[in-house]
C-alpha cells in the first residue's frame, strides 16, 4: 500500500502559491499605473477657550460621527454612486489621543473625489455634534487641494498573497483527504479480492488432488495394459531357422517321389502269379 500523504504536506505549495500571486499582483498594479490618494481633513470638536477642559473627547465624538446616516447624506450630496459599504471601505475616522482634534481621511484612485469626501464629511461631522453636544466644533483643516499619492500596491500584494496562500492551502487539503480516501478504498478493495481469491485457492486444492490421482491411477492402467499386450504379441512370435526349412521342404519331396513310384507298378491279372 501506497503512504499517504499528510495534510501539513500543502503547506509549502500554497506558500509559494502565495509569493506567486503577491508579485503577481505587485508587479501587475505598478506597470499598470494604479495609483492611490489620500486626502485629511480635521476637525476640533470644541472652542479654542475649552480645548483644556475637552482634551480626550475626541474618541467619543468620533464614536458619534462615525454614521451610516452621515457617510449615506454625503454620497448623495457629491451624487457618487457608491453605496455606505463601499464608502466604509476608503473612509477612516482617527481621533487624535489626548486631544479634542478627529482627523477624517478618505482614500481613493481620484484625488477631487477623495478631497470632496474628506471635506464634505468634515463639514456634517461639525454639524451633528455641534447639534448634538454644542461643543463650537468646527473644521480645523480642509483637504482641498492636499490630496498626496501613496503607494499601497505593497500592502495588496500582501493581502492578497496571503487570501492565495488560504486558499491554496484549503484546496490542496481538499484533494489531500480525498486522495487518502481513495488510496484507503483501493486498498481495502484489494486485500478483499486477495482473502476471496485465497479462498477459492483452498477450496480448489481438493478437487485439484483428487483429478491428480485419477489421472495417475488410469496412467498405471494404460501402462498395465499395454505392458500385457506386448507380452501377448512378443508370446506368439516363432523364431524359424532356415535349414529346419530347407530340411522339412526337402523330406517332403522325398516321400512325394516314394509315393509316385509305386503308383507305377503295374497292375496285373489273375493268375498270373500263380505257382
Amino acid at each position: 500500500m501506497e503512504n499517504k500523504k499528510s495534510l501539513f504536506s500543502a503547506i509549502p505549495s500554497a506558500i509559494i502559491a502565495g509569493i506567486i500571486i503577491g508579485m503577481i499582483t505587485y508587479f501587475g498594479l505598478n506597470f499598470g499605473g494604479y495609483k492611490e490618494y489620500q486626502a485629511q481633513s480635521k476637525v476640533v470638536t470644541t472652542n479654542i477657550e475649552n480645548l483644556d477642559e475637552a482634551s480626550g473627547t475626541a474618541a467619543t465624538y468620533a464614536a458619534t460621527i462615525n454614521s451610516p446616516k452621515i457617510k449615506q447624506k454625503t454620497l448623495e450630496t457629491l451624487g457618487i454612486d457608491w453605496n455606505v459599504g463601499k464608502l466604509d471601505s476608503k473612509l477612516e475616522i482617527r481621533p487624535i489621543e489626548n486631544t479634542s482634534i478627529i482627523d477624517i481621511v478618505v482614500t481613493d484612485t481620484n484625488k477631487l473625489r477623495a478631497e470632496d469626501i474628506a471635506d464634505q464629511y468634515a463639514d456634517y461631522t461639525v454639524r451633528v455634534i455641534n447639534n448634538i453636544y454644542n461643543s463650537g466644533a468646527k473644521v480645523m483643516e480642509y483637504s482641498y487641494g492636499s490630496a498626496s499619492a501613496i503607494d499601497n500596491t505593497l500592502r495588496y500584494a500582501l493581502i492578497t498573497g496571503g487570501i492565495g496562500f488560504v486558499l491554496w492551502t484549503i484546496i490542496k487539503m481538499i484533494s489531500i483527504n480525498s486522495y487518502n480516501n481513495k488510496l484507503a478504498k483501493n486498498y481495502a478493495n484489494n486485500k478483499e479480492a486477495k482473502e476471496v481469491r485465497e479462498v477459492r485457492e483452498v477450496k480448489e486444492k481438493p478437487a485439484k488432488k483428487k483429478e491428480k490421482s485419477a489421472s495417475k491411477s488410469a496412467t498405471r492402467k494404460t501402462s498395465k495394459v499395454d505392458r500385457d499386450s506386448m507380452a501377448f504379441e512378443s508370446g506368439s512370435t516363432k523364431v524359424v531357422d532356415s535349414k529346419e526349412v530347407n530340411r522339412q521342404v526337402d523330406l517332403q519331396e522325398t516321400s512325394s517321389s516314394k509315393y509316385e513310384v509305386l503308383g507305377r507298378i503295374p497292375s496285373y491279372d489273375k493268375g498270373d502269379l500263380d505257382v
